[in-house]
């Protein structure tokens, strides 16, 4: 049609507020406003109702005149023109000004026709569209003069570099506020930088001055908002992307929601032929012409996902959001894309861009019921025309009906309702009825929804309603949480490089993000499980084990939420996930029958008989063993006193299982033992006293039975057993491929560093009899003989020995004192919660019971609770103290435990999560952190006083 507006108005809408209306008369001027004398009544109610509109006619008077008298589509035309002359301009500020005034001209056309009923929605969107690529080709050809290229056809002004327009724009249906969806790519081979500059950065230079053309905001407005983000892997990849590495990632990594975003694409600015041959090589990433099963399910997940947006939101006009709300604008959008994704593979005359196209031809192929349709087409119509105006209210980027009554009733008058309660009861009606048609498609399908809300993972940016949804389950920073799952989603961590990984991800998603808010301690519980997530070498295996077992998952959140060390492991080592799933896993530790964990090792040697195998085995054994440990120990399963036994059973059959191994190397090298040998275990691996990190004290003694080892090398015993100690502690500290066992210490062997590595039976006695130190003496009272080969009767006798022959009690207090002292100068605390070190903790606990023992010159027990008991039996100490110190040594080891399998070593009670400063207030019994500090301080008050009165006064609090 060639009539101008007023001879072509359909519809009269309201005025809504008349004093807008006088003062948006008098910005626009009787001049301007003449020519629609005889359309009055409809430019009134415009006036009234936009307050943007009324600042354009303002400005583009002479425009907003003609259009009283010329067709809107010439107008239309001619902003369309001047867009694309604007790329002739070699000013930038120029030609930003020019695209700048084309767009205003273009909105009032657009504006006033789509309100008047002279253009339906096709004619509107596409003259929307059809501007936009007017405004980039301009903007193309102007940033490339202003660049250097040299610019010698302004439709194609860069030979190989092409922009792609996705979304509402690649389907020629853009919204009146809309933003514009560009991919600007460059063919290797054919695309050329200016002389002396990189192609890659010349390209992306080239990239963000279109983009900064277009959007960046001027005293004239701006022409689109331009989103660059649906390019391959924005987070990594530059502005303008190379095709080469564009096909590569699509090959790879391309997810069904890019081939929902890619089936819209199409070119509109640059080489349209490069264009065309680039997006035709996309076709078989976007139209499979056969689905597998994961790919058939991901869609599905695509669709859950927004479905459960829409049952996030109530049904009501106030604050709605037309686009992703329930009943939305997106929920017939997909309703129509995945019947498109799973059928036009083999069906081409199905891939049609626009909605209302796509419809009908689903329709009309018989694979969309012609109820649904036809009551989908009008629907989306409607949707879009209402998206339209809240937008010229304000020319914002939004598509939500607004909350407050005004601004509303605005809208309604711009779509000819004077009445509100009716326009509303009508868009409640309308979102009803396209939910349940987009319901009916994808009821059945298990839904993606957490307890609290939706959780969509796919897109570019988060929908608010995720947003809210992690804000709801406790999680500070949501945009960040969502930016990472994501990238995870999308494929951008190892692990989920496989479709079949990112797919198992997208149904695990919602429910682990559930558990970890569940945890109290969201922030820092998904850091972990994030350095677990992307740590993993390969992601298929362990994510079909969590979603095969849900208890499984829930276990794991626990411990990453309780032990950062745990997490740690597990990231390092994943095939531990199948570890928990055994049942000898949860079974209370306290139930293990007895030589259960020298079973296992057992096991191993008779599948694995060279020296490096058993080594191997030995650390994947004592790793499961220590997983299990630690599990029991943070879920509250296992008290510290049971953790540390189990901790020392498995550090015994250890030792056992690498005596033997070394003993068989050996032996296997210079011939049999000529001896018998055994391995003390001293410290708190004699005390059965273990945490998860410690290390072992060893001494090997060993009593010669021959000069010589026999064999083909044959050595003097010394060597011999010197050779097998070194292969010992190799044996269990060496790193190998599967890790490490457990650290050594040997320092308390006779002599300490400066003596044989290997003790003679006989150099032990006379030492002990003669030279040994009152802290020695102290040592042997926490001796426990672990493995041997016959030499474990009188290697006993010798400890008892050692003990009996100590000096008088006087000797051994003050020797006692003064060690303690020389402690508390040299190793100080490391503060309140180093609770081995500390004044009153458990090093002067361990005095105490020592010297009572070097006292009584007799060994009650390796270990110290045990001890303590029998030396108050036997009046050694008063029983009222031994009750104190045991009750100090239990809360003490609780902590201590648990901090160091959760921790390791250092622990800062500021950084620790909510839960496991729970946890840890309750194994001392405590309701709080502050709490169990001051129970800390109170026990150890009594320790220094009980240390005072039952060996001496050390010095305790002098430097402070």
């Amino acid at each position: 049609m060639t009539a101008a507006i007023p001879a072509r108005i359909t519809t009269e809408p309201p005025v809504c507020d008349p004093a807008r209306l006088e003062r948006a008369r008098e910005r626009v001027g009787e001049d301007a406003l003449k020519p629609w004398a005889e359309a009055s009544g409809f430019i009134d109610a415009v006036l009234a109702a936009s307050p943007y509109l009324g600042r354009l006619a303002a400005r583009r008077a002479e425009t907003f005149a003609r259009l009283a008298s010329d067709s809107p589509e010439a107008i239309a035309a001619e902003a369309c023109a001047a867009a694309r002359a604007a790329g002739e301009i070699n000013d930038e500020a120029e030609a930003m000004a020019a695209l700048r005034r084309a767009k205003a001209d273009l909105h009032l056309t657009v504006a006033l026709a789509d309100l008047a009923g002279a253009w339906d929605l096709a004619q509107t969107t596409r003259a929307l569209s059809d501007f936009a690529d007017a405004a980039v080709e301009g903007a193309l050809a102007a940033a490339a003069r202003q660049a250097g290229f040299d610019v010698a056809d302004a439709d194609d002004p860069v030979p190989g570099f092409f922009v792609l327009a996705l979304g509402k724009m690649g389907a020629r249906t853009l919204n009146f506020s809309s933003d514009i969806d560009l991919v600007m790519v460059w063919e290797p081979e054919t695309a050329a930088a200016p002389e002396g500059k990189e192609p890659r950065k010349a390209f992306s230079r080239l990239a963000q001055r279109v983009a900064r053309l277009i959007e960046e905001p001027t005293a004239e407005g701006y022409v689109f908002r331009v989103d660059l983000r649906l390019r391959p892997d924005p987070a990594s990849t530059p502005p303008a992307v190379s095709a080469n590495a564009a096909r590569r990632y699509f090959e790879a990594l391309g997810q069904n929601w890019e081939r929902a975003a890619y089936a819209k694409a199409r070119p509109c600015a640059g080489d349209r032929r490069a264009a065309a041959g680039f997006l035709k090589e996309l076709e078989p990433f976007i139209w499979r012409r056969a689905l597998d099963y994961e790919a058939v399910a991901d869609i599905h997940a695509l669709a859950r996902q927004i479905q459960a947006v829409g049952r996030r939101a109530r049904i009501r006009a106030a604050g709605h959001d037309l686009k992703l709300g329930r009943g939305g604008i997106r929920e017939i959008e997909f309703y129509a894309q995945v019947m498109q994704l799973v059928f036009a593979g083999r069906r081409p005359e199905l891939r049609v861009r626009d909605t209302v196209g796509a419809l009908t031809v689903l329709k009309a192929a018989g694979i969309a019921p012609a109820e649904e349709v036809d009551a989908l087409i009008p629907a989306y119509r409607e949707l879009r025309a209402v998206e339209h105006r809240i937008q010229m209210l304000q020319d914002e980027q939004t598509q939500t009906l607004p909350l407050d009554d005004a601004p509303r009733a605005a809208v309604a008058a711009l779509c000819g309702e004077a009445d509100l309660a009716r326009f509303d009861a009508r868009m409640a009606d309308l979102f009803t009825r396209v939910h349940a048609v987009f319901s009916e498609q994808f009821e059945a399908d298990e839904s993606l929804a957490t307890s609290v809300g939706s959780l969509v993972l796919t897109g570019v940016e988060p929908t608010p309603d995720t947003l809210e949804t992690l804000s709801a389950l406790g999680f500070s920073e949501p945009e960040r949480v969502w930016e990472r799952l994501s990238g995870w989603a999308a494929g951008r961590v190892r692990a989920f490089r496989a479709e079949r990984a990112r797919a198992l991800f997208s149904r695990l998603a919602p429910r682990l993000v559930e558990q970890i808010g569940a945890t109290g301690d969201a922030d820092a519980t998904f850091a972990r499980f994030a350095a677990f997530i992307e740590g993993l070498p390969f992601g298929v295996q362990p994510l079909a084990l969590l979603a095969a077992e849900p208890e499984l998952a829930d276990e794991l959140i626990a411990l990453l939420a309780l032990a950062p060390r745990l997490a740690e492991v597990l990231s390092q080592r994943p095939a531990l996930l199948d570890i928990m799933l055994e049942p000898d896993f949860a079974r209370p530790v306290r139930e293990d029958v007895p030589g259960f964990a020298e079973a296992a090792f057992e096991r191993e040697e008779t599948r694995r008989p060279d020296f490096e195998a058993r080594l191997n085995a030995a650390r994947r054994v004592a790793r499961e063993h220590k997983l299990r440990i630690g599990a029991q120990l943070v879920r509250g399963r296992a008290t510290a006193t049971e953790a540390g036994r189990a901790h020392a059973e498995l550090a015994d059959a250890a030792v056992r299982a690498m005596a033997r191994a070394a003993e068989a190397e050996t032996a296997r090298r210079h011939g049999a033992p000529p001896g018998r040998w055994a391995v003390i275990g001293l410290g708190k691996f004699g005390g059965r006293e273990l945490a998860a990190d410690a290390d072992l004290d060893l001494m090997v003694v060993y009593e010669p039975t021959a000069e010589a080892s026999g064999g083909d090398k044959p050595v003097g015993a010394e060597t011999w057993f010197t050779k097998f100690t070194q292969r010992l502690v190799s044996a269990l500290s060496a790193p190998t491929e599967e890790g490490e066992l457990y650290p050594v210490d040997m320092a308390l062997r006779p002599s300490g560093s400066s003596g044989p590595i290997a003790v003679r039976l006989a150099r032990f006695r006379d030492y002990y009899a003669e030279e040994a130190w009152t802290w020695e003496r102290m040592a042997m009272t926490r001796a426990r003989i672990v493995a041997h080969e016959d030499l474990s009767e009188r290697l006993a006798a010798e400890i008892e020995a050692a003990i009996a022959g100590a000096a008088d009690a006087d000797r051994l207090r003050a020797d006692a004192t003064d060690m303690r002292a020389r402690l508390l100068k040299q190793k100080p605390a490391g503060g309140a919660w180093d609770l081995k070190l500390r004044e009153g903790g458990m090093t002067d606990i361990e005095f105490i019971a020592q010297t009572a023992q070097l006292v009584a010159r007799r060994r009650f027990s390796p270990e110290t609770d045990v001890a303590l008991v029998r030396l108050a039996d036997a009046g050694a100490l008063e029983a009222a103290d031994v009750e104190a110190l045991r009750a100090a040594l239990e809360d003490y080891a609780a902590v201590t435990q648990l901090v160091r399998v959760a921790h390791g070593s250092g622990f800062d009670p500021d950084t620790a999560s909510d839960p496991f400063a729970q946890r840890l207030s309750a194994a001392a019994e405590c309701e709080s952190l502050e709490a169990l500090a001051a129970k800390l301080d109170d026990h150890a008050a009594r320790v220094r006083a009980l240390f005072v009165k039952n060996v001496g006064d050390p010095g305790f609090g002098s430097d402070g």
